[in-house]
């Protein structure tokens, strides 16, 4: 996602980064909650890199990014060293048409997802390995940069991916009609319908809204699944087959969306900014979510720049912590794995002022606000 922030002050944020540290207070929309956390920024990555980033991950300290418009991957550790850089061209047999999905596996290889329907395996040293098509064409070419629609699952590919049977995804009640993901055994390359809608989403009333895109997260048997206009996360059993668990209410103070309407008029521009979830991360005892609130068009009002994204744990024995507010430079994180342990992002370039061949990237750690 790429908002319109505005330029914000080079000064501000070079102070921002040598300070090292932006304590924020944490609340949420049922008051304010306990444990509260401040963000540190440990460090900044700078890594020889041209153009846009249209996909990243990291994971076990080795981070990846993609950049569509040169086919370039690069791999990189905690410290900001090139690991490895290789381009993959966007067509031919042993190409990868706009990849906007990656996700390490455990052995250290890559996955890549093209809004084509190809499932490509990357190596350590960034060559294709392997290439799988799916069956049936994509019925959401959504261009979003650097989408959660990818999870592996044991020996399977858990996908969003919808369109099966030639329905389009646009048609209102297709989510509500159909199944949630594609569930892909990468030994037989067949697919089939995984998942069903939880009835307390939105998108099982006979109304039109926005179009959505998904977002999973797995950890161990646990899938989490949440549309990214919806401030809800579903809970899912894989061991059980898909079985729904829960539903989880996102809580936050504000999130702006468009209503769903009997007749598809869309924003009647009331809505400047649409609040949307940008991050899901399993963890091992919850998950994390990062977001944006949105904007609401309001008479009179002194700032039209959405503000920065957010981030909120939920932990399955406590619930929901408060919202730390992340940088507003912040184009979209990379990982997150635990309240403990360091996460990355990568920095808007339009931040910077720098040159397009070099990618910013802040390396945050949370840690409890003291209590007075």
């Amino acid at each position: 996602m790429n908002l319109n922030f505005g330029m914000f002050s080079r000064y501000t944020f070079f102070s921002i980064l040598i300070s090292g540290i932006i304590s924020y207070s944490c609340g949420s929309g049922t008051g304010d909650q306990e444990p509260g956390y401040q963000l540190l920024i440990l460090d900044t990555l700078s890594i020889g890199f041209q153009g846009e980033i249209h996909a990243g991950d990291f994971r076990d300290g080795r981070g990846v990014i993609y950049n569509y418009r040169s086919g370039e991957y690069l791999t990189f550790d905690s410290a900001g060293s090139v690991l490895a850089r290789n381009r993959i061209p966007a067509q031919g047999e042993n190409g990868l048409f706009y990849v906007n999905a990656l996700e390490f596996t455990d052995e250290g290889e890559i996955l890549a997802q093209s809004i084509n329907g190809e499932i490509g395996l990357l190596d350590q040293q960034l060559q294709l390995k392997e290439k799988i098509i799916m069956p049936f064409p994509n019925g959401s070419i959504e261009l979003k940069r650097n989408v959660s629609t990818l999870q592996k699952w044991r020996d399977q590919l858990l996908l969003f991916y919808p369109g099966r049977d030639s329905k389009s995804p646009y048609q209102m009640g297709y989510y509500r009609d159909n199944h949630l993901l594609e569930k892909l055994d990468l030994s037989t390359g067949k697919s089939s319908p995984f998942l069903k809608l939880s009835p307390e989403s939105q998108y099982q009333k006979n109304l039109h809204f926005e179009p959505p895109t998904a977002l999973i997260s797995v950890s161990g048997d646990q899938l989490y699944f949440a549309f990214n206009k919806e401030p809800l996360v579903h809970l899912y059993d894989l061991s059980g087959q898909g079985a729904l668990q829960a539903s989880v209410a996102l809580e936050a103070k504000k999130f702006v969306q468009v209503e769903g309407q009997e007749i598809p008029l869309g924003n009647d521009g009331s809505v400047l900014a649409e609040g949307e979830i940008t991050g899901l991360f399993a963890l091992d005892n919850g998950f994390a979510v990062t977001y944006f609130e949105g904007l609401e068009n309001l008479p009179n009002q002194p700032n039209t720049s959405p503000p920065g994204q957010q981030l909120k744990i939920h932990d399955e024995k406590n619930g929901w912590t408060g919202s730390v507010e992340l940088p507003i430079e912040l184009l979209f994180v990379l990982n997150f794995e635990g309240p403990d342990l360091p996460f990355y992002g990568i920095i808007n370039p339009v931040f910077t002022n720098n040159s397009t061949n070099t990618v910013k990237i802040l390396k945050f750690q949370i840690q409890p606000i003291p209590k007075s």
